[in-house]
């Protein structure tokens, strides 16, 4: 009786917080959980009680969230599941209840005492037991790594008892579980030779079914690095599924293969995209249920990464918005991941909510919407407290990390990481990895770049133990702290090992990061020429994934052009039908009107027929015109349509030129920022004043020739400069270079003038020269003034430029002649290049004058 009221009272107060947090080995609708709860409130001294409570425990114990809560809650359902088996004589009720205290030891890490429980379990629970304690060295804790050597041996273990005892099942699990651990410890061959035995026993079965999941097993266990093996043992599995017609299979193995593709292309896109439309094509057939079935089959029996690592084999849309990101197109992305969600609301789909909104958060942060990102992050946060367990686990807390340090939220982002990491949840190397970079980026947001560094190094050490692309992020991430803390030296060596990678391992947006750091790192170390090579090869990277979107827009336009020859042909054709149409009408009705006079015909045969003969004569000389003019306008529509072709083909060699033109002087203009970005670098490591000035000068010259190839390649025109505007963009350059005080003004009196490049080129460095002298010498401390600077046409062949100002002037004994400055060297210089008259008048300051033909 004692036992009854003690079963109701602590199902009473336990059951708000079950039917929120209800978890199993096996995802549980909150319909079924119900279902559960009201069997357990029954109080029916019976076996379906107590495994019912059996249950109930073990959904404690799943739980992830407030692990001692849910252990100690566990626990008590155990105690109540040990007194009813007592008292109504059901041994397997102990015995599975003992084992169940065995699990949460382990989850207290006592393996001691684990051990000693053992002993007093059946066969079956004693294999099962064993494998929990090997399955809980495969993950490190906090305070120690993985001992998967330790591992094997419970797994060894449990395979020698399964064989004593024949138990088949329990036998090929450990065996699975022993070629994961080898696979996680990077030993395929030796891991591959465990999963045969299992596959080669399914096969012995006949068990194709059971086969398929085997091969996926091995397929999915962990990131791969070489995926062939993989890939290898998915078109097995792909093979089966289409025997024996399991289309949730299919889809779902269709899919892993599109994600190892796009591993073993170099992120090349087209197979990918091949599987993706196969899986959504079946999809879009059977529904997304079964797809989802069979994903959460596979993502529960993982041992290692948690099951919502699993989550993107879930719906065919994930792997679709996948696909556009790897594309540049974040819009698709959002449109894909929103129809899975709207799909999983409007079905009732609650329990696959919590990765939804975790996509979705996703695509909103890739489209700099942080706010609806975060707003998406904290739902999912919120299914998964209701479940108790972190379904996405790190990559939730990490993604909310770096959006709340995008809003400038950094104690809050700390705080949020400091509370996941201090809940000891279950790990795996790539979360400790993730963990220590959120970290690094929480101290370095908030200035602690000690403390930041410490975890950017954490997170290289734990990236040894996992695939290589997760050391490329590694490398990278520090990489990118070393030098936003102008600590190059210490870059160096991580962008030596980025580069020394298989490129195609590294996805292009990561290469241009990479030659642009390395670009940052030789410059301030003085290494000029790898410095300019590493900016080529940015500026080639950018330049490359431009023309390839450019290319799919062309091929888009083409794709519209052809449909709409297409469509014209068509209406032009339908409009043939109907002329036809209304001739047969026509001479429908002129052989109505043949047979009804036959008979008048024949009556005035004898009169008719002379008349007759001159008309079919008629006739012929009108057919052989008509003939003739037919031939001439077929000649004529011959000529017409080879002046067309000839017109297009000048068309595309006229866009051909133009194109290449504009390609030359985006070049050249590229080569000059590299050439200013040299000199800047330089001009970091020099005290010499008067070296500093002659560096600035020559920026100065050299940013002048650049604008105006700026203005070539992002003009129509291709080798003329409207003078106006580009003059004005030459003084506000030179104002702000000399911070001219607002006492000294510009006045511009510029007609609007067009010159040849040729022309632009020497003009624009003579314009240069005279407002840096004017800026360097007119007004000394103390004095303020004026520069005016004119172009007008004097003819319709000929320009002046006038460059004055009110300064102090040149030197009563200055002779411009005999003059060695470089300036006034460079004026004269180019006004010979000009074939212009330079007249320089010294009176009331300085002025200027240069006459020039302005070529046609």
């Amino acid at each position: 009786m004692h036992a009854h009221r003690s079963i109701r009272l602590l199902l009473w107060l336990l059951w708000l917080s079950l039917l929120a947090c209800l978890v199993q080995a096996q995802p549980v609708s909150i319909a079924e959980a119900n279902k559960l709860l009201k069997s357990v409130q029954r109080n029916t001294l019976d076996t379906n009680q107590i495994n019912a409570l059996l249950n109930l425990s073990d959904f404690h114990i799943n739980k992830t969230l407030n692990p001692k809560t849910s252990l100690d809650s566990a626990l008590v359902l155990i105690e109540q599941t040990e007194t009813i088996s007592r008292r109504i004589g059901f041994a397997r009720g102990l015995d599975n209840a003992l084992f169940l205290r065995g699990k949460i030891q382990i989850k207290k890490q006592n393996i001691s005492s684990v051990l000693r429980m053992s002993t007093s379990l059946s066969d079956s629970n004693r294999v099962r037991l064993l494998l929990e304690l090997g399955k809980n060295k495969l993950r490190p804790t906090d305070t120690q790594l993985a001992n998967r050597d330790s591992a094997n041996v419970f797994f060894r273990q449990a395979e020698l008892i399964s064989k004593e005892t024949g138990n088949q099942k329990w036998l090929e699990e450990s065996q699975c579980l022993l070629g994961i651990s080898y696979l996680l410890n990077k030993d395929w061959p030796r891991g591959k030779a465990y999963f045969m035995n299992v596959i080669q026993a399914r096969q012995r079965a006949g068990d194709k079914a059971g086969e398929i999941k085997v091969w996926l097993r091995m397929a999915t266990t962990t990131f791969c690095d070489d995926c062939r093996e993989n890939m290898s043992a998915l078109e097995k599995a792909l093979a089966l599924s289409r025997q024996i017609g399991d289309q949730s299979q299919e889809m779902l193995i269709l899919m892993e293969m599109g994600y190892e593709h796009f591993q073993l292309d170099g992120g090349d896109t087209r197979q990918a995209e091949q599987k993706a439309q196969q899986a959504l094509a079946i999809q879009k057939a059977i529904g997304s249920r079964a797809l989802n079935q069979a994903y959460h089959a596979l993502a529960e029996e993982s041992v290692y990464n948690m099951p919502g690592e699993y989550g993107y084999l879930s719906n065919a849309y994930y792997f679709m918005s996948d696909l556009s990101q790897a594309k540049g197109d974040l819009n698709q992305k959002l449109f894909y991941v929103l129809t899975v969600v709207k799909s999983a609301e409007s079905s009732g789909l609650i329990d696959e909510l919590d990765y939804a909104y975790f996509r979705l958060g996703n695509a909103y942060y890739g489209l700099n919407q942080f706010d609806k990102s975060l707003e998406y992050y904290k739902k999912s946060l919120a299914i998964s407290h209701q479940k108790g367990r972190l379904f996405i686990q790190v990559g939730l807390i990490s993604r909310m990390v770096v959006t709340l340090l995008k809003q400038g939220k950094a104690p809050q982002a700390l705080q949020l990481l400091q509370d996941i990491a201090g809940e000891n949840l279950p790990f795996t190397y790539e979360d400790k990895l993730l963990i220590a970079q959120s970290f690094g980026e929480c101290y370095n947001a908030l200035n602690q770049y000690k403390q930041a560094e410490k975890y950017y190094l954490e997170s290289v050490i734990w990236s040894k133990q996992v695939a290589v692309q997760f050391q490329y992020t590694a490398w990278q991430r520090i990489s990118q702290f070393y030098i936003a803390n102008s600590q190059y030296a210490k870059a160096d060596p991580y962008l030596k090992r980025l580069l020394s990678t298989n490129q195609k391992k590294i996805i292009p947006s990561q290469q241009l990061e990479i030659h642009l750091m390395r670009f940052k790192v030789d410059s301030a170390q003085g290494n000029y020429p790898s410095a300019i090579k590493h900016y080529q090869l940015y500026k080639s990277l950018t330049d490359s994934i431009f023309n390839e979107k450019k290319s799919k827009q062309i091929t888009q336009l083409s794709i519209e052009y052809e449909t709409q020859k297409k469509e014209q042909a068509l209406t032009l054709r339908e409009k043939n039908i109907a002329l036809l149409t209304e001739q047969n009408k026509a001479h429908q009705t002129q052989r109505n009107a043949l047979i009804g006079g036959t008979a008048l015909l024949l009556a005035l045969l004898g009169l008719s027929y002379n008349r007759y003969r001159l008309k079919q004569r008629s006739n012929r000389q009108l057919v052989a015109q008509q003939q003739k003019l037919q031939a001439q306008h077929h000649e004529l529509q011959a000529s017409q349509e080879e002046i067309n072709q000839k017109n297009e083909s000048l068309q595309l060699l006229l866009n051909e030129k133009e194109w290449l033109l504009k390609e030359i002087h985006h070049r050249v203009k590229n080569n000059l920022q590299v050439i200013m970005s040299l000199l800047n670098s330089q001009a970091r490591y020099l005290l010499d004043d008067a070296a500093l000035l002659a560096i600035r000068e020559s920026q100065h010259r050299v940013q002048t020739m650049a604008m105006i190839h700026q203005k070539l390649y992002q003009s129509e025109g291709m080798a003329r400069i409207d003078m106006g505007s580009y003059i004005q963009e030459v003084v506000v350059y030179l104002r702000d270079s000399y911070n001219l005080p607002q006492q000294n003004r510009f006045e511009l009196r510029v007609e609007p003038i067009e010159l040849d490049v040729t022309q632009a080129v020497p003009l624009g460095l003579i314009i240069n020269e005279a407002i840096t002298n004017a800026l360097k010498y007119a007004f000394p401390k103390g004095h303020f003034g004026t520069i005016t600077l004119t172009l007008h046409r004097l003819s319709p062949t000929t320009c002046e430029l006038t460059i004055a100002d009110n300064g102090v002037g040149l030197p009563p004994e200055y002779d411009a002649s005999r003059s060695r400055s470089l300036g006034m060297t460079l004026i004269m210089g180019f006004s010979q290049q000009l074939d212009g008259k330079l007249v320089i008048h010294n009176k009331d300051g300085l002025r200027i004058s240069l006459v020039f033909n302005a070529e046609e």
